[in-house]
């Protein structure tokens, strides 16, 4: 908080490249809601995406963030789930529960989300929708930084689930970075037969510290990695978790019989895919995407994290004061990196 009690420092992507810190006022708490004290933000892909080449969801001026755990400093008329001094994580959104789109169970979709504003700033306004359905108490035994992984866990969570991974299942993950990692990591509490495919020997070593196998694709064929890990060529789920269209496509070609490859990284708008319809019609080989994630994604991934409390320690390899947030953005991108967190310690 800054000197004036009534304001607060916000990191604000004012330009592309460009972060600068400043001061807004505190927002005041509304009935159902509560107002949190940041303790950590967690960056994502789409956070440094928009920091260096734009998003169209987040247009400067913005501010971005919203991988969030806080203490919460107040309380609104009505909250009687959550007390002052409670640390928790809170999704970033949560669907409305009620339309044609929730109501078929995709509710990851819904167009009628309830959104909390972005993290980076030293207070966080939590609405009522989020408040009573998507914020939990943090277990003493996860630090803020392993907290912030709460939301691209659920991610995670969505996308094992529309891969169908099972027990006994091969499963390749491909890119080891953030995302590829906890896909990995759930992947494995599921079936022990997991493999990432990651090119950057730094990030692959970050990887093996998570006790995960790993392969280089430039040094050892995909195939001959896979035969070497499965005993066959191909795997029975494959998890693509790079936004690289040449990538994907070799990716859904190491997909076993009867087995389904997972576009979880974003493509751009308007890309193609070629696909060997082959494998499609004869081997029966489903390609399906995920995004986001519900909130019942978002309560498993806090009560796995919740069970497995240092199964994430290593994920995070950066934490950053608040006061270098700019620099934080830059560290994201780095070959060794996987999850980078901004801290505000003494900020409240």
């Amino acid at each position: 908080m800054t000197s004036d009690s009534r304001e607060m420092r916000v990191a604000k992507l004012v330009e592309l490249g460009k972060i600068e810190i400043g001061t807004v006022p505190i927002p005041t708490v509304g009935a159902g809601e509560i107002l949190l004290a940041t303790r950590a933000v967690g960056l994502c892909g789409t956070d440094v995406k928009a920091f260096r080449r734009g998003h169209p969801y987040f247009q400067p001026p913005c501010v971005l963030g919203h991988e969030l755990v806080g203490i919460v400093r107040d309380v609104g008329a009505g909250v009687g789930t959550f007390s002052v001094g409670d640390r928790v994580v809170c999704a970033p959104y949560v669907e409305c529960g009620g339309c044609p789109t929730c109501r078929k169970g995709v509710g990851e979709l819904c167009p009628h989300k309830a959104f909390v504003s972005g993290a980076l700033q030293e207070y966080v306004l939590v609405p009522a929708d989020v408040v009573n359905q998507a914020t939990f108490r943090v277990p003493e035994g996860i630090s803020d930084d392993v907290a912030t992984l709460a939301e691209p866990l659920a991610c995670a969570v969505n996308g094992i689930e529309r891969a169908d991974v099972r027990r006994g299942d091969s499963v390749l993950v491909v890119g080891g970075g953030p995302m590829g990692a906890l896909l990995a990591l759930l992947a494995k509490a599921i079936t022990p037969r997991v493999l990432v495919s990651e090119i950057a020997a730094p990030r692959a070593a970050r990887l093996r510290k998570l006790d995960l196998a790993v392969a280089d694709p430039t040094e050892t064929s995909m195939e001959d990695a896979l035969a070497a890990a499965f005993g066959a060529p191909t795997a029975d789920r494959v998890l693509i978790a790079v936004g690289v269209r040449d990538v994907a496509e070799a990716a859904i070609g190491w997909t076993a019989p009867g087995g389904t490859a997972l576009l979880f990284g974003g493509l751009a708008k308007g890309d193609r895919l070629s696909v060997d319809a082959f494998a499609i019609h004869y081997l029966e080989v489903s390609v399906v995407g995920s995004f986001g994630f519900r909130r019942e994604h978002f309560q498993t991934a806090v009560r796995w994290m919740t069970e497995h409390p240092h199964a994430l320690d290593d994920v995070v390899t950066a934490s950053v004061p608040f006061r270098d947030a700019a620099s934080a953005f830059a560290r994201a991108g780095e070959p060794d990196a996987l999850k980078t967190v901004i801290r505000f310690d003494g900020a409240y």
